[in-house]
């Protein structure tokens, strides 16, 4: 089950989701100390006040919906540029620019003395992490080894539950007028460690390739696959060298993008209910309309390296960045797929409805109700210990996670995620029959149930599927479209549920419960299954080139 497990893949899955750990971090650090950050507890006996600080910043609903919310704004414009700046600058190197917001962001939060202050410093952490979460589930797919890329990619949103717990369990012992300052200046500290680590680890291997930096590539993965030279290697660099060969980018803009214009989305059809793939008639139709695709399609030539013992210790005594020369001879055209051919494309037409659909269910589902609001929502059930339960749902969110991950690759994507929304649908049900009529009991499980369901599938898979269901060209701009998508959705979250639980109560469970029943039929009718796929045409059933 853990075959390609290495120290060295360990510690740089550890080393990067540090900024999945800080966008969980900073997505529930108000939620505990919010009462003394916005001057709603009265009983103020340990009173603080200097002459830079004051110990709390008055604020009502309003303004306590737009300084969560505020945070999404900041992710909506760092999600924006994240897929062209990890194309740019390298998954390494912006995920060393997104430690400076994290650094910047939680400093100001700390020395805040009022509104503007706080919103700005949230807005600053906000950019960080809407790139963190564009580029981290992007390296940590072109890192892992195909058989273990599923449960890989899950570290994200586990690291991203890490995250919350830490916040919550700060919450616990630094809620107070003096402490919650300290609780919005860890995740500085966090962003610094990030930064001096983040050189350590090597750069993506497959953003190597994609610039005919092959030996770099090549390095890079022998690293991660822990090989030292005296081992017997031929199997290991033969798989090294066929998965370089797999994402060594041909097709030109012409050849991908002209082919396909004359494609209906009508005859693109819809994913089988039982497997995902389009059905034979709507291949059918995709060959008679558009014939030049199969003169478009460039085979992948068979990979058998003679693999010696002279090529091995050039391998292992390599350090990144220092070429071949047979390198630089070899042509390369690389075509980045633009926002525009993404969005309009008719090839790329079911991938973005899935990606778009399941990024907003990841938020529309209601997650960060409890998340931004839990001990809010838990205090008129359990008035003594809300702060406590809401830790103990984050750590029975950790512990599913990380019992969940295994199974990914075992059980598939597309089932995992029917099953999250199927069980957050009924637990948000009884959640809301719980609250309305006063059953303590229902309401606690249905709560804890509620979170578990959502790692069961939404919390991870969004984070790894999107590299799956896109061509390596359009990677980028596919994981900024859904992931733009998804902060909309999470400042909708974030800003209305107060309002709308204010206005109805227990009754907007019951409308998040319709909306997890809506993803779950949108799931069944048009994702399809990405386990064991690797390319396009597999997961699609039709060609891009």
């Amino acid at each position: 089950m853990f075959q390609g497990v290495t120290p060295r893949l360990v510690y740089h899955v550890a080393i990067v989701c540090l900024g999945a750990l800080q966008f969980g971090y900073h997505l529930s650090e108000l939620n505990a100390p919010e009462a003394y950050i916005s001057c709603q507890i009265r009983d103020r006996m340990d009173y603080f006040s200097t002459d830079a600080l004051v110990d709390c910043i008055p604020m009502d609903a309003n303004k306590i919906g737009l300084v969560n919310s505020i945070f999404s704004v900041g992710g909506f414009i760092g999600a924006s540029f994240g897929g062209r700046g990890a194309d740019r600058f390298g998954r390494r190197g912006l995920t060393m620019i997104n430690c400076i917001s994290f650094i910047i962001g939680p400093a100001v939060m700390a020395v805040s003395t009022n509104f503007g202050l706080l919103m700005l410093g949230r807005f600053i952490s906000g950019l960080g992490a809407g790139a963190s979460l564009i580029v981290t589930p992007m390296y940590l797919n072109e890192i892992s080894p195909p058989s273990i890329a599923g449960m890989v990619g899950a570290m994200c949103q586990e690291f991203v539950n890490i995250g919350i717990l830490s916040a919550q369990v700060a919450g616990i012992f630094l809620s107070s007028f003096r402490g919650w300052r300290v609780i919005l200046s860890i995740g500085g500290m966090i962003g610094l460690l990030n930064l001096l680590t983040i050189p350590t680890c090597v750069e993506s291997p497959r953003w190597l390739t994609l610039r005919n930096r092959t030996h770099d590539a090549r390095v890079a993965l022998v690293h991660l696959r822990g090989l030292s030279e005296g081992e017997d290697m031929n199997e290991e660099l033969l798989e090294i060298e066929m998965l370089i060969e797999s994402w060594k980018e041909q097709p030109t803009q012409d050849e991908i993008i002209k082919p396909l214009s004359s494609i209906s989305a009508q005859s693109l059809g819809t994913v089988s209910q039982d497997s995902g793939s389009s059905s034979d008639s709507t291949l059918s139709e995709i060959e008679e309309e558009a014939p030049l695709i199969n003169a478009t399609i460039t085979q992948t030539p068979s990979i058998t390296p003679a693999v010696d013992s002279e090529s091995i210790s050039l391998v292992l005594s390599s350090e990144e960045g220092t070429l071949q020369p047979t390198d630089s001879n070899v042509p390369h055209d690389f075509h980045k797929i633009t926002y525009k051919e993404f969005i309009t494309s008719p090839v790329f037409r079911r991938p973005l409805i899935c990606v778009i659909g399941v990024l907003t269910a990841q938020q529309l589902c209601g997650i960060n109700t409890m998340i931004f609001y839990g001990v809010t929502i838990l205090s008129t059930l359990f008035p003594t210990a809300a702060v406590l339960v809401n830790v103990l749902i984050s750590l029975l969110n950790c512990f599913v996670n990380l019992i969940i991950a295994p199974f990914v690759d075992r059980v598939g994507r597309r089932p995992l995620l029917m099953w999250s929304e199927g069980g957050m649908c009924l637990s948000a049900f009884c959640l809301a029959f719980g609250i309305l009529y006063n059953i303590t009991v229902l309401s606690g499980i249905a709560a804890t149930v509620f979170v578990a369901f959502f790692s069961v599938g939404l919390g991870p898979i969004p984070f790894l599927i999107v590299p799956e269901l896109t061509e390596a060209s359009s990677v980028g701009v596919a994981q900024s479209t859904g992931f733009v998508c998804n902060w909309v959705s999470f400042f909708l979250i974030g800003y209305l549920f107060p309002i709308l639980n204010q206005a109805i109560g227990g009754f907007v469970f019951f409308i998040l419960s319709g909306i997890s029943l809506f993803y779950f039929l949108l799931t069944w009718k048009f994702v399809p299954e990405t386990k064991g796929k690797k390319t396009f045409e597999e997961v699609w059933g039709y060609p891009v080139r």
